[in-house]
Parts: structure tokens; C-alpha cells; sequence
């Protein structure tokens, strides 16, 4: 029964095509004939390879080309030509008419009639064959081939699945910070449902991510959807998410992950790809926080707390966190899970002389120090613990005297929590590292940090890194910078302190070649005598020609007196009377006097 409607099925698709070749005889067009090489395949390319969709049976397959110049007064019809791939075209044994009657310059057919097709001509079920084609355009004397012969590869049904689009998450341009620890916060895939051919197998999905400029041709990974990659949707953790790409050697947490993603919808051998696919910036992050009244702050906000640094060592990511904070005598502060949330707290349960037992949300008091100081301040929530360390970053290397001395580690002045500026004598060529103790043992969290250069990423601080160069001549202007918790950096420079203001021969042009500079005299000292300075004008301190970015200016109000503090963009000092004067900047103890 089933070899008699195929029969009648081929009887009917001949009568159609054979309808189609009648032609319009419309006497528009005059000539002598028609042009050879004047028209061109447009598609599809040339080594197509189109696959037969079973679920899409009326989908169109089309063929498009560009006219051909006509000549004698006849109309030129079309028809696609075609063998199979080793014979001579000239031969053809596949032939489709144009639309509309021939004259069009487009062929339109169904992936169900064209799959009639190829049964008719010996391709069997699910087969392929390669064919070399073209177009023949003729006015009824003379047929011209286009210049052109495309190669193609037909498949006939095998299964299906209907094309589907993306729903969410939409594509994501600007960089999305994540905690790649978190099981509760997640990303959740959505997608149209694709349905399969009839009869064939259910269709299951699989969400594949690739590299924002890669191929999904070599995907980085790829996971089943939920329900066993039945359901058009697919919840993913941070965690997940993270796991996956540290496994598929994307494991540089300083880095965004640029990201594309795509859904596959498979029945049977049938692969549907969605018919577009997003983008997904993102960039791991884990947090933790500090909360007190410390240093510079004169409550406890839990609502914008100081977040302090991961430590990314091996085995210590998402389990210890670290900062360099300024405290004062009784100063007290208490470790936090959650920005917003006091209940995720880490308080002191017991313990003495900077070692102490934490636990979340546990610890009825704060911890504190006794006397003024930079401390660092550790949680390892491995094993519930708490380090308060006189320990801060100091400088050690070939610009100290003797070279590489742990006993004699240069320790500068502690701009900021988390940041340090150092002065070294240096002759450009000077090797060094940051260390933030007074030895090499670095195996536990308690003990000493080295910070080095990241070889691929200069400028930026890992430990314990590589050898960093001082880059300047004869003073080298050191900085250790935590400023960003996730990505801690370092930057050297030539050092040097001018004086600047109407009171200087440079006048208040940052520029000025006549600037007053200074000699550095070592221990973060600067000074210069016999300097010109003319009454009831002012000056201050610059450190970098050509920019204000970088001045000190005295803490007092101004015209502020010739001895005093000094801050970062201060007062300018005022000059009384004019003479040759003795200027000293102490860096390290942010004092000046002038006399």
C-alpha cells in the first residue's frame, strides 16, 4: 500500500513539474541573443551543504541568481540544472524550473516536494548526494549556462526538530560581576520549545558555550537542560557556571569570561541550532567585608562596608580574605559574609594575642587592637580563625644595602588601607619584590605574603610573581595598591618633589622648567636650600610635572603656616617675606617646615 501512494505522490509532484514548463510567450524584449556571462548564482554558496528538515516539511528551500541579457524577441525562462558531482553538467540529469513559469530568476521549493525529488531520482531515505550545478537561461533558440557551477550536498529526511529563538537571559554587554562560590544565585536559560518531525523522537536540549570570538564548531562545554535535557529552559548556579569554565581551562578569576551562548535541539540525528545566539560578559568575584569604627571611619555601616582581598593561592580562594588596615588603640571591627546583612557576622569567640576563634554569625563581641598601628587582618573561614598581624607590604631587593636582606625589609608610609608608597634609591635597572614580613615562608596564612609581577600581566601584583624593575633614576617612586581588592596592582616611577605656586620662580604653571626641585635625603625625606621664595605669595608640593593628579598641601587653612602636616591636594603654604629659604618634606611622617 505504502509503494502505491509513493507512486501516485511521484505521478502528481511530474504533473506539477510539468506545468511549470509552460512559457509565457510576452513579445517585450528585442536583441539578437543572449549574452554569455551575464548572469551570476547569488545562493546558496558555492559547497552548501543543506540538510532536509522533517519537522519543516513546507519550510522553502530558494534559489536565487541575477538576470541574463536578453536578445531576440523572445522572453527568457530558467531552469536549475544539475548532476551529480564527477559528471559533465552538459549531461544534466536534474532539472527544476524557475518560478513563476521559468521567468523569475528564483527557485522556490518545498523541502517536501524537493525531498520527492531526490527519491524520484534514486537518492534513498536519509541518503545524501553531491551535486555540481548551475542555471540554463533560454529563449527558445539558444540556452546559456551561467558562468558559474556551485558544488551542493542534499540530505534527504532523516529526523527534525522546528527552528526556535533565544528568550533569556538577553545578551549582556556591559560585564556582570558574579560570586563563582554561590549555589543560591543563578543565571536561568529560556528558549522557544522546538517540536519534532511526526513520529520522530522527542526532542531533547543542550545549552553550548563558546568564546566570544571562537566557534561553537569547538565549543568550550556545553549541559543538558532541566528535566534531563527535556525542557526549554536551563537553571545554572554561579557556582556551575564557574566550575565549568575553570575545567575548560578558564580558570584566571582577574579576568572577564566574554562569553556566547547557543541552544541545540536534537531528535534522533537531527541537530537544530537556535536561530541566533547571546553574548554574556562576566567577571568571578568573591567578597567578604570588614565593618567597624577603624581608622578614618566614624561608624559602623554595614550597608557600605570595606570589602578586603581574596587570597587566590592555591587551596585559599573563597576560604581566606586579608586587608592592611590603619587602626587606632581600641579601634574594633568585626568580619562580614553578606554586605547588608548583620546576621552574617564572624565575631571573635575566643582567643588572645592575634589568633582567635570565629565562626558565622557567631562571637558575642568585636575584635580590637591595643595600640596604634597598620595591621593585617586575616579570616580563614577553613578553619574558622582570625590573624591580627603587625604585618604591612615593605620592599626587598637590589635597592636594598645589602641586596635581598629579609632582616632589613624597607617599609614605607601607608597611604590608605590596603595602599603603600615606598622610596628607593634606584638606578632604573633594580630588581625587588614586595614582602610583607621578614622571611620567605609563605606556606600558611598566618605567615608572611609575597607579592611579585604577573608575568602575563605587568602592572599587576600575584604571589609570589616575578622580579619588578625600578624604573626610575636615582629615586624610584614604589606603590603597593589594594585599592581594588580583586586586583591588586603596583606601579614604579622616577620620584621627584618641585615646589609649585606664585611664590617660585615657576609660578603655578605645572609645566614650568623653572620649578623649584627638591634632593631626596633617603627615609622618605626631601629637601632644598637656597630657595628663592618671594613674601606674601604661596606654594605647595608637586610630585609629577605636568599634571595636578599628584600634590601635597598642608592640612592647615590656608594661607597655612611654614611648618606643619602635610595631605594628598592640601593648602597651599603661605610665605611671609621674601628670601632664600631651607624647604623639608618628610613623606613617611607627612611633615613639612620651611625656614
Amino acid at each position: 500500500m505504502r509503494s502505491i501512494q509513493i507512486a501516485c505522490r511521484l505521478i502528481v509532484f511530474s504533473l506539477l513539474l510539468a506545468a511549470c514548463q509552460k512559457v509565457d510567450y510576452d513579445n517585450t524584449v528585442t536583441g539578437e541573443g543572449i549574452e554569455t556571462g551575464t548572469f551570476r548564482i547569488q545562493s546558496p554558496t558555492t559547497a552548501s551543504t543543506i540538510a532536509l528538515n522533517a519537522a519543516t516539511p513546507s519550510a522553502p528551500l530558494i534559489i536565487r541568481w541575477t538576470a541574463a541579457r536578453p536578445g531576440v524577441d523572445k522572453p527568457i525562462t530558467y531552469k536549475w540544472i544539475a548532476v551529480k558531482k564527477g559528471e559533465d553538467i552538459s549531461k544534466y540529469t536534474y532539472e527544476l524550473p524557475a518560478d513563476n513559469n521559468g521567468t523569475a530568476t528564483t527557485l522556490t521549493i518545498t523541502q517536501e516536494k524537493l525531498d520527492l525529488y531526490l527519491f524520484s531520482k534514486g537518492v534513498p531515505n536519509k541518503g545524501s548526494v553531491e551535486l555540481i550545478w548551475s542555471i540554463q537561461a533560454s529563449n527558445g533558440e539558444t540556452q546559456v549556462l551561467s558562468q558559474d557551477q556551485f558544488q551542493l550536498t542534499l540530505t534527504r529526511f532523516t529526523d527534525g526538530a522546528t527552528p526556535f529563538t533565544l528568550y533569556g537571559p538577553e545578551p549582556i554587554i556591559t560585564t556582570a560581576t558574579v560570586d563563582p562560590t554561590s549555589t543560591t544565585d543563578f543565571y536561568q536559560f529560556k528558549w522557544q520549545k522546538s517540536v519534532p518531525a511526526t513520529g520522530g523522537p522527542a526532542v531533547k536540549y543542550r545549552v553550548v558555550f563558546a568564546l566570544e570570538d571562537g566557534d561553537f564548531s569547538d565549543p568550550l562545554f556545553s549541559v543538558a537542560s532541566d528535566n534531563n535535557g527535556s525542557d526549554s529552559a536551563l537553571k545554572m548556579t554561579y557556582k556551575q557556571l564557574s566550575d565549568s569554565l575553570d575545567d575548560n581551562e578558564q580558570d584566571d578569576l582577574s579576568k572577564e569570561n566574554r562569553l556566547k551562548w547557543a541552544v541545540q535541539a536534537i531528535s534522533g540525528d537531527w541537530v537544530q541550532w537556535s536561530n541566533v545566539n547571546n553574548t554574556m560578559n562576566i567577571l568571578r568575584q568573591v567578597r567578604f567585608y570588614v565593618v567597624g569604627k577603624i581608622d578614618g571611619w566614624s561608624e559602623w555601616k554595614i550597608d557600605d562596608p570595606m570589602q578586603i582581598i581574596p587570597d587566590k593561592a592555591a587551596g585559599r580562594y573563597a576560604k581566606v580574605f586579608y586587608a592592611y588596615l590603619k587602626l587606632k588603640a581600641g579601634n574594633e571591627f568585626k568580619f562580614f559574609k553578606t554586605k547588608g546583612d548583620w546576621n552574617s557576622g564572624y565575631g571573635p569567640i575566643s582567643g588572645s594575642n592575634g589568633e582567635y576563634e570565629t565562626g558565622f554569625n557567631q562571637g558575642s563581641g568585636n575584635f580590637s587592637v591595643a595600640a596604634d598601628g597598620v595591621y593585617r587582618v586575616t579570616i580563614d573561614l577553613s578553619k574558622n580563625k582570625v590573624y591580627i598581624q603587625n604585618n604591612q607590604p615593605g620592599v626587598i631587593g637590589e635597592v636594598q644595602q645589602p641586596t635581598w636582606d629579609v632582616n632589613n625589609i624597607l617599609r614605607g608610609y601607608p597611604v590608605a588601607h590596603n595602599k603603600f608608597m615606598f622610596l628607593v634609591n634606584s638606578d632604573g635597572t633594580k630588581k625587588f619584590k614586595f614582602n610583607d614580613g621578614n622571611n620567605w615562608n609563605d606556606a600558611e596564612p598566618n605567615q608572611t605574603r609575597i607579592f611579585g609581577m604577573d608575568g602575563e600581566k605587568p602592572g599587576m601584583l600575584v604571589s609570589p610573581g616575578g622580579d619588578i624593575t625600578a624604573a626610575g633614576s636615582p629615586v624610584s617612586r614604589l606603590v603597593w595598591d589594594g585599592s581594588d581588592p580583586q586586583s591588586l596592582k603596583y606601579t614604579t616611577e622616577a620620584a621627584h618633589m618641585y615646589l609649585i605656586g606664585d611664590a617660585t620662580a615657576g609660578g603655578w604653571d605645572n609645566a614650568n622648567a623653572n620649578l623649584p626641585e627638591l634632593t631626596y635625603q633617603g627615609n622618605g625625606i626631601w629637601k632644598g636650600t637656597n630657595i628663592p621664595l618671594t613674601g606674601t605669595k604661596q606654594f605647595k608640593f608637586l610630585l609629577k610635572k605636568g599634571t595636578w593628579d599628584f600634590n601635597y598641601g598642608s592640612t592647615a587653612g590656608e594661607p597655612a603656616p611654614l611648618t606643619g602636616d602635610i595631605k594628598e591636594g592640601g593648602a597651599n603654604i603661605g610665605v611671609a617675606t621674601t628670601g632664600n629659604y631651607t624647604v623639608e618634606i618628610d613623606e613617611y611622617k607627612r611633615t613639612y617646615k620651611v625656614y
